[in-house]
C-alpha cells in the first residue's frame, strides 16, 4: 500500500501477498503472510487483514489487532467494526477521516480503509474525496471502482490512463482495464476477457477472475461459456456472491425454469442476507406488491362507481 508501491517490490512475500489478493486469492494471501507475521511490518500485515476481512473472517481481525495498538492496522479494526455495526458508521468514520487528516500515511492504510468504509456505506463521492490526487495505484484503482459504481465511465478511463504512465504492466492497472472494459460495452468486452485469462494462467483462477470471464461470455452472448466459467467458479467457492448473482442472470437469458433463478436466489438470501443485490431486491418487490395493491384498490373503486 506504500506510496512507493511497485511491482518491482524486492520483498517478495509483500509482491505475493498483493498480487493474490488483488485476485482475490485471498487464503493464498493470507498463507504468504502468516510466515512472516512475527517480524512483519503494517503494510504486509494488511494484505493479510484485509484478506480475513473480505472471507468473513472479521473476528480475526478484531482479536489481533487490539482497541489500543498504535499502528495503521488500527484502521482495519476500525474497518471490521463498520461491517459489523452499520448502526457505528458515522462515529466509525468521523475516526477514519481525523486520522487521514491529521496523520502523515505513509502506508497508505489508513485512506484505503476509510475509503473502504465509505465505499461499504454507498458514499462513493466521499470515498473519491478521500483518494482524490493519490499517484498510488491502490488509491487509485479504488477511485476507478467509485467512479463506474456513479456511472462515470469517461473519468475512470481517464484515471485508469494515468494508471498506465505510472505502471502499465502492474496487476491493478491491468485490472482496472478489464472493469473499465466491461463498463464499456461489447466492442471493449473482449479486450477484459483477455486480462482476465492471462491472470487465470499466471496466477490461477479465482472466483473473481473467473466471474469477469462469465460477465464478458454473458455480454457476447456465449452462454455455454459462461456457464463453464460460472460452474468452475462454483467450485472453488460454493456460495460465491458474484458467481450465484451470473448464474441467475444466466439462467434468464437462458430461459432455464424459475426454480433454478429461484435456488440461487435463495442462497444469496441465506448467506448475504444485507447484500446490496437482497435489499434493493427486496425494496423493489415491496414496490411492486405496493402498486400492485393500488391498483387493485383503484380498479375496486371504479367498479363500485359503476
Amino acid at each position: 500500500m506504500s506510496r512507493q508501491q511497485n511491482e518491482e517490490d524486492t520483498n517478495s512475500a509483500l509482491f505475493d501477498a498483493r498480487n493474490e489478493y488483488y485476485i482475490g486469492n485471498f487464503m493464498g494471501s493470507i498463507n504468504f503472510v502468516l510466515p512472516e507475521q512475527g517480524t512483519a511490518g503494517s503494510e504486509l500485515l494488511s494484505y493479510m487483514y484485509l484478506s480475513y476481512l473480505a472471507i468473513d473472517s472479521g473476528r480475526i481481525v478484531a482479536s489481533d489487532i487490539k482497541e489500543g495498538n498504535a499502528t495503521p492496522l488500527q484502521a482495519l479494526r476500525l474497518v471490521h467494526e463498520a461491517f459489523e455495526q452499520p448502526s457505528r458508521t458515522e462515529e466509525l468514520l468521523e475516526k477514519l477521516t481525523d486520522k487521514v487528516a491529521g496523520e502523515e500515511d505513509e502506508t497508505n492504510i489508513w485512506h484505503i480503509a476509510t475509503a473502504i468504509v465509505y465505499c461499504h456505506d454507498g458514499q462513493f463521492e466521499n470515498a473519491l474525496k478521500i483518494l482524490h490526487g493519490s499517484t498510488n495505484l491502490e488509491s487509485m484503482a479504488l477511485s476507478v471502482q467509485c467512479l463506474l459504481r456513479l456511472q462515470r465511465v469517461d473519468l475512470a478511463k481517464q484515471l485508469v490512463a494515468k494508471m498506465q504512465e505510472i505502471s502499465d504492466d502492474a496487476t491493478l492497472t491491468q485490472l482496472a482495464q478489464a472493469w473499465v472494459a466491461l463498463a464499456q460495452g461489447t466492442e471493449q468486452m473482449q479486450d477484459a476477457f483477455h486480462i482476465y485469462q492471462e491472470f487465470c494462467e499466471k496466477f490461477k483462477p479465482t472466483p473473481s477472475l473467473l466471474n469477469g470471464q462469465a460477465v464478458v461470455h454473458l455480454g457476447l452472448e456465449r452462454y455455454e461459456e459462461a456457464d463453464s466459467v460460472l460452474r468452475e467458479s462454483l467450485l472453488k467457492k460454493h456460495n460465491d456472491y458474484d458467481t450465484l448473482i451470473n448464474l441467475m442472470v444466466l439462467a434468464h437469458l437462458t430461459a432455464k425454469p424459475a426454480e433454478a433463478i429461484t435456488r440461487n436466489l435463495e442462497q444469496l438470501r441465506q448467506f448475504y442476507p444485507k447484500s446490496d443485490f437482497v435489499t434493493d431486491l427486496d425494496k423493489k418487490s415491496a414496490e411492486f406488491d405496493r402498486l400492485c395493491l393500488q391498483y387493485d384498490l383503484d380498479g375496486g373503486e371504479k367498479l363500485l362507481a359503476v
